[in-house]
């Protein structure tokens, strides 16, 4: 096998491992009121400012009448999103719709129905899959029981001015306030404040009495995972997962199967946030008072259509004996600038690749951005862009590469000459080789090492072209409806292995455009080594077949630069 076919069989085969480790890589890495009228609500306390003193009334045994509340729901309308919340937990998110600045961005469209159709024109519906009411709420779990007790009864709303109905303008802050007590004399009294300009809905409590009847440990808790959000269930599955962050250190359960659910784990140190993801959303617990553990698990839920449902719940614990919970939620995109404004660590949740590739990957994001947000153009046409950038900067690396591989097959011939003449003396045979190599110039991993220098940049860009929310509902051209999905023209009556069960048309133009590439090295390469090279080409075509559109398309102009480059130097070196 010569050089060429060595680099190309290099790079399917690092592209491969890659695609075969990917899982392993994510494990590691109801209305009371009936005629509500709008208000708007503002105030001019800091969002984030824990709750100081307030005036307790005395702890007494309940009667049972205290308990007869009923259930209330509020609605609150930002900028950013219309959310529903119950005085169950005192504040359980209900639903979220995502509606970014009352516009029509496809990034937050597309979601099931009640029926569980999914409708592309219907906005993003973030909620529970499960109704747990415990979105999110106070627990404490019952180790003899196994099993959680969630305190998701209704919480009297305290409000003298509460409505139903809250409109929000960017600068306004709505403060309400719930309050909760029980037969055993345990308090707890809550404010939630929401920011019409952010996706974080601040939780705080003051508790009392709570360390002689409830064990040793209260836990924060969301309940009932989030329910699908992407028309294609692999990628709910996929990217779907539970996930702590401890001083820096992340820990995550990722369910791909049935019955490959976990019961739960606990993992103690100081906790800074939990959440639950899928592949562009999320519902994250940040502790402004940091927990003391955190726990994970999962279980097969019920969706139609899916066999295969996760439903994530993930908690942060804190010793019963605590007075005061200052926290977070953050109930929306997986968009970096958002997720940053939390102040905390919380992008881990994010995917940019293992560790080394993460910087890469975030850099790549930010260019992709920058040049939309500049250029104001569709993103297909800012992948095409994008594509023309990376050829012009990994063009000097390719260059040699393919001059490397020119002279390696211009020497082919003196190769074999010498094989054959020293096959019986290998040690001679190998001095012999080196020898004329030195004599011609010829590096034998000039062809090899370049492209593996351009390996994490290549690989930075396949973990962010397949995540990022910024392709979501994004359309392109002609057949192209959305660039986070596969340009499906045909949908087959079947479903083949590594194909699926549809036709695109992106990945046969990319394995058209790298096999008018590889036409250029067969003039010159031994006919018993032409079959690996459609093998691979047809390999390529089966396995991206599966892929979002906007990740082809920007290979398939990559690989058609790279033809038009490539071509250019053969034209040169054979008329030199």
């Amino acid at each position: 096998m010569n050089s060429d076919n060595r680099r190309i069989f290099l790079a399917g085969a690092l592209i491969f491992l890659v695609l075969l480790l990917q899982p392993y890589y994510y494990n590691w890495l109801g209305i009371s009121k009936p005629a509500p009228q709008e208000e708007i609500y503002s105030e001019e306390a800091s969002f984030t400012e824990p709750i100081k003193e307030i005036i307790k009334s005395p702890l007494t045994k309940t009667s049972p009448i205290q308990f007869k509340i009923d259930e209330e729901f509020i609605i609150i309308n930002t900028n950013l999103y219309s959310t529903t919340i119950t005085n169950r937990s005192g504040g359980s998110v209900v639903k979220m719709s995502l509606n970014e600045m009352n516009s029509t961005d496809y990034r937050y469209r597309g979601s099931y129905d009640s029926n569980g159709d999914y409708i592309k024109e219907n906005l993003v519906e973030l909620t529970s899959l499960e109704d747990s009411n415990c979105t999110p709420c106070l627990s404490s779990f019952d180790v003899a029981e196994d099993t959680y007790l969630l305190f998701n009864t209704p919480f009297t709303i305290l409000n003298s001015d509460y409505s139903n109905i809250y409109t929000l303008e960017s600068n306004d802050v709505l403060t309400l306030t719930f309050e909760y007590t029980d037969e055993s004399g345990m308090y707890i009294h809550k404010e939630v404040s929401f920011r019409g300009d952010s996706y974080e809905i601040q939780h705080n409590f003051i508790l009392q009495n709570t360390d002689k009847f409830y064990g040793d440990h209260f836990e924060l808790r969301w309940e009932g995972g989030l329910a699908p959000t992407e028309k294609i269930q692999l990628d709910d599955i996929t990217y779907a997962s539970a996930m702590s962050g401890q001083s820096g250190e992340t820990e995550d359960i990722n369910q791909t199967s049935e019955d490959g659910g976990y019961s739960r784990q606990v993992l103690d140190g100081n906790t800074d946030w939990v959440s639950i993801r899928n592949k562009y959303f999320t519902a994250a617990l940040i502790a402004d008072s940091k927990g003391s553990f955190a726990t994970l698990e999962s279980h097969n839920g019920q969706f139609p259509q899916r066999e295969i449902t996760p439903v994530y719940s993930t908690s942060i614990g804190f010793p019963s004996s605590i007075e005061q919970i200052n926290s977070r939620l953050y109930l929306g995109p997986l968009d970096l600038e958002k997720i940053q404004l939390t102040g905390t660590d919380l992008d881990e949740t994010m995917n940019f690749g293992f560790t080394l590739i993460r910087p890469i990957g975030k850099a790549v994001l930010w260019f992709l951005k920058f040049l939309h947000d500049t250029l104001k153009l569709n993103y297909g046409f800012i992948l095409i862009i994008f594509a023309l950038v990376v050829r012009v900067i990994t063009g000097p690396l390719t260059r040699k590469s393919f001059e490397s591989s020119q002279k390696m097959q211009k020497i082919q011939p003196l190769v074999k000459k010498i094989q054959a003449k020293l096959k019986d003396n290998p040690t001679k045979m190998n001095q012999e080789v080196m020898a004329l190599y030195k004599e011609k110039g010829v590096n034998p991993l000039g062809g090899c090492l370049p492209m593996l220098l351009q390996m994490p940049l290549l690989w930075a860009l396949f973990v962010v072209f397949r995540s990022t929310i910024e392709f979501r509902g994004a359309e392109f051209l002609f057949w192209i409806k959305d660039l986070s999905q596969p340009d499906v023209i045909v949908n087959l009556p079947f479903t083949l292995p590594i194909y699926g069960g549809h036709i695109a048309v992106l990945p046969i133009l990319m394995g058209l455009s790298i096999f008018l590439t590889q036409r250029m090295s067969m003039a010159t390469m031994d006919k018993s080594q032409r079959p690996m090279m459609y093998i691979m080409n047809g390999f390529f075509v089966l396995l991206f077949n599966q892929f979002p559109s906007g990740l082809n398309l920007y290979y398939t102009v990559y690989n058609i630069l790279n033809y038009f480059q490539q071509r250019s130097i053969r034209l040169k070196t054979e008329g030199a």
